[in-house]
């Protein structure tokens, strides 16, 4: 058979490929030039970058690969049409970090909007506002919405707090002041839906590639690039903190089954990414325990502030904060486990390693985007307060970054990391081991659960007689259940959603059944952090059984201790460091405050 490549006769057999027949030709497909990003691609023959005009059609690389050369075919690898395609994808890539054929995709959502009456495909294509969000956690994107509305439906009805209205001109508008930034809003987006996605992704053996899933127009601020910065920093001593719940939901960003643990090849993992200390979040989900069990006891003791409410969610927090802000002094004042993790790592965990605490970066990797405001509170720089007073003068912050779940996957196929491959490794020393109780902390009622074990431990001296608590281990919005400790019975409830979080709270504030409790849990997200807005998606109520069932297997099979109070690094640090729960030092590091952001009772 004849051809021609690049104009150039070639004379071929039956049988090749055209990219077969090209190379044979001598030619080459071009390989633009898109920085660094076209590293973090991990694909030598990039299809999005890689192409060929064939009889006057692009063809990308994978095709290439596929179809066979025909007699009489006429193939360029130069030409006015490919500079120009390269030129679009490759700008595509380098400035929003998005792949030409995935953006491609969110048209066929367009067109079923468009068929559903909410867009004008041909008004669609010319948006052209700037950016919103809510900082730092969030970005909307008008230009990919499609205007459902699911997103203002599930503000508002889901978890009523209304931070989303509809403008028929401009879009969805967020009101910052109300926004929690939960980011249920990205779950229900239907363009940042994967599913529609992943045969195109197969079909082009795309999967390893961190541009493979869409930006949706609800999304979480993306923080990779600054997160590779630093582990590529010969100025930083990069340690890593991973969520419970992230333990138990990153398998289904590499196309496992959602809920399978990825505990120790996640610890592999962080390591050949270039952390030099590799910790665990469930540590301080063990040491939170510790210091919110024992002020539970302080209030029952001294009468104080009851019922005691959790304080790890920052959503939760937030949304304490902006609608019940005289309920603020039923918050525990114990951080949550993130924040506690970042205070030791450089105020005890830095003096061990002999690593000065202002180069040391805690990278923390979370279920949930409203962790992404959380670190940036002004006041969550304990450590540095503490050290000032021993006279190290700068100021840092206690967490340095954070990064969604769907972000570390990004991260983790920008390193070229072959996940599925890893070994299982272990934490780090110091700030690594934990106990059943810690991975719960993940799942609606894990933290009253864990919180109930150690807090009747500490009242009677001997093991937990209840490790489990069916109860609260239901899918229903609002549950309850009675333990007796020594002489008290305590009434605990646990609330998950914000919709049922502000019936419990009107509630507590009108005098109402729950003003009666002593301890409530409450996450704003459905399920509980498994649910997180930073979590895979598809994030629902499937996926989130998965998870869940994941994290008591942790719990009730993996881990020989199931008490936070036996976490002996726990131990250790409390013996070496702290002192006892709710010491003077332990005020200083891990408890914090609240501030009132009262507003108006209408939303805007």
């Amino acid at each position: 058979m004849k051809m021609t490549v690049d104009e150039k006769p070639l004379q071929i057999n039956r049988g090749i490929s055209i990219l077969e027949a090209i190379y044979s030709s001598g030619a080459r497909l071009q390989e633009p030039d898109c920085g660094p990003v076209r590293r973090w691609t991990n694909n030598y023959c990039c299809p999005a970058i890689h192409l060929a005009e064939v009889d006057g059609q692009l063809v990308t690389s994978t095709l290439l690969a596929r179809l066979m050369a025909q007699d009489g075919m006429s193939v360029k690898t130069s030409s006015p049409s490919i500079d120009k395609a390269l030129a679009e994808r490759t700008r595509m890539l380098q400035e929003r970090h998005e792949c030409f054929f995935v953006r491609g995709m969110q048209k066929v959502i367009a067109a079923e909007a468009e068929s559903a009456g909410f867009i004008k495909m041909e008004e669609w294509e010319k948006f052209a506002f700037p950016l919103r969000g809510a900082a730092p956690s969030l970005v909307h994107d008008p230009n990919r919405c499609v205007r459902c509305r699911a997103c203002v439906d599930t503000c508002r009805d889901v978890q009523t707090v209304e931070a989303l209205r509809f403008d028929a001109v401009e879009g969805v508008l967020i009101d910052e002041q109300r926004c929690v930034r939960c980011g249920q809003c990205i779950h229900i987006c239907p363009s940042g839906a994967t599913h529609k996605y992943r045969k195109l992704i197969d079909l082009l053996g795309c999967g390893s590639c961190p541009f493979d899933k869409p930006l949706g127009a609800m999304r979480e601020r993306d923080e990779t690039a600054n997160a590779w910065s630093l582990l590529h920093s010969d100025d930083c001593y990069p340690v890593a903190q991973f969520a419970p719940a992230v333990r138990a939901s990153l398998a289904q960003e590499f196309g496992l089954a959602p809920g399978e643990l990825v505990t120790g090849k996640l610890y592999a993992a962080l390591r050949r990414m270039g952390f030099r200390q590799v910790w665990d979040t469930n540590f301080s989900a063990d040491l939170t325990i510790m210091e919110e069990g024992s002020e539970l006891l302080h209030r029952l003791k001294h009468s104080g502030k009851l019922p005691m409410f959790t304080s790890c969610c920052p959503g939760w927090v937030r949304f304490a904060e902006t609608f019940f802000p005289e309920l603020l002094p039923h918050l525990s004042t114990s951080k949550s486990p993130q924040q506690m993790l970042g205070a030791v790592a450089k105020a005890y965990a830095a003096r061990r390693l002999d690593v000065d605490p202002r180069r040391m970066k805690v990278i923390s990797f979370m279920p949930c985007t409203a962790k992404k405001t959380e670190a940036v509170r002004p006041e969550m720089n304990s450590a540095a307060r503490y050290l000032r007073s021993k006279d190290h003068a700068s100021d840092f912050p206690d967490v340095d970054l954070v990064l969604t779940t769907r972000e570390l996957a990004r991260l983790l196929k920008m390193a070229g990391i072959d996940f599925g491959a890893l070994p299982e490794e272990r934490a780090d020393p110091i700030l690594g081991s934990y106990t059943g109780a810690a991975p719960i902390f993940g799942r609606t009622g894990g933290v009253m659960e864990a919180a109930l074990r150690t807090a009747a431990a500490l009242v009677t001296g001997l093991p937990p007689e209840k490790m489990e608590f069916r109860e609260l281990e239901t899918i229903e919005g609002i549950k309850a259940t009675a333990l007796q400790i020594g002489p008290v019975t305590i009434k605990a409830a646990v609330v998950h959603g914000l919709g049922n979080a502000r019936k419990v709270c009107d509630s507590v504030r009108s005098g109402g059944e729950f003003a009666s409790y002593h301890f409530i849990e409450f996450m704003a997200c459905p399920g509980g952090c498994i649910g997180g807005g930073g979590q895979p998606i598809a994030t629902n109520a499937s996926t989130r059984a998965a998870r869940t069932a994941g994290l008591d297997k942790d719990d009730r099979e993996v881990c020989a201790l199931r008490v936070s109070h036996e976490n002996p690094e726990v131990k250790s640090l409390y013996t070496d460091f702290l002192q006892t729960p709710l010491s003077p030092v332990s005020h200083q590091l891990l408890h914090t405050h609240y501030t009132e952001r009262p507003i108006p009772a209408n939303p805007l």
